[in-house]
């Protein structure tokens, strides 16, 4: 439910449509309002909403996407979206009565709905993960909330436990969130109550490629015992991005020009993208997943 994630979401909805597939996109009212000026003129994606209320979880009125919202109301919002469970239930069943018992191939969800894989497992449907991030970060960042290493050592320096190939960190690497983090705190157990779901899965896809993730991408495997999948990197096309409210910061042009400027220097470059939601993922994470030095590697978050 944050721009940063939805965009990937949809663009991965464009490409499956590309195969011939049927597809249903779900959000709440307000994110399916902005989606729709999003998608080409003809797109056969059908967008539905699911009702939420967000005054009635003590935020804002309009706060379905947390964007909107100050860091300290996007747990809230969080939390809340376990209301969804029983209306996406309903909207799952009138799809199949729709479809005269017809089944949904897949539904893919995003990581944040850990009880959409038993919901979707009801019907009999297979269910997948989707992250729109790269497999090394989100592992740093699934291991750090579910062990909280930092917290275990008088060290500064530590490793994560189950997921020595990351190497060492620095406790000035983390995040406020994550360095404040405590052992039954409302993120960590948020956080804690979820993660374990994602093994509930019958897959989980990551916005990468496994020639570039090959560490982070097994991690999760190891951890989960699942598919796991890289099928990115998934970004709505120039024409389609124009038509969103955001703005790039600098111009396409400015863009290729400093990449030809750093072309003559380096022999490659790498640019990695980070949502700003993705708190506690340590600044040097990506650059030692995929293993260039700091010399010859540049990040953009």
């Amino acid at each position: 439910m944050a721009q940063s994630r939805i965009i990937p979401f949809l663009a991965l909805a464009q490409q499956i449509e590309l195969k011939g597939y049927a597809i249903t996109f779900v959000n709440t009212s307000l994110n399916i309002k902005k989606l729709k000026k999003f998608l080409p003129s003809k797109s056969s994606i059908r967008l539905l909403e699911i009702p939420f209320n967000a005054a009635e979880h003590g935020l804002p009125p309009e706060a379905e996407n947390s964007d909107s919202l100050p860091y300290n109301l996007v747990l809230r919002l969080l939390e809340a979206t376990s209301c969804l469970e029983q209306p996406f239930r309903k909207l799952l069943f009138g799809l199949v009565e729709k479809g005269g018992g017809k089944k949904p191939v897949c539904v893919v969800a995003d990581f944040i709905f850990e009880w959409t894989a038993h919901v979707t497992h009801e019907f009999g449907v297979f269910h997948a993960i989707f992250s729109c991030t790269g497999g090394f970060g989100m592992a740093c960042y699934y291991s750090m909330w579910l062990n909280l290493p930092h917290k275990h050592t008088e060290s500064l320096d530590f490793v994560l436990p189950d997921f020595p190939e990351a190497g060492k960190f620095h406790v000035t690497q983390l995040s406020p969130a994550l360095l404040a983090a405590e052992e039954g705190d409302p993120f960590t157990t948020f956080q804690r109550k979820n993660f374990p779901y994602w093994s509930k899965s019958d897959g989980i896809l990551f916005n990468t490629f496994q020639e570039l993730d090959k560490t982070g991408l097994m991690y999760f495997r190891r951890k989960l015992g699942i598919p796991v999948w890289g099928v990115g990197p998934k970004l709505l096309s120039e024409h389609d991005r124009s038509r969103t409210d955001r703005k790039p910061a600098i111009s396409p042009a400015l863009c290729v020009e400093w990449l030809d400027k750093k072309a003559t220097k380096f022999s490659s470059i790498h640019i990695i993208w980070i949502p700003k939601h993705n708190i506690g993922i340590p600044n040097d994470a990506i650059s030692k997943g995929v293993g260039f030095k700091s010399n010859k590697f540049h990040m953009g978050c």
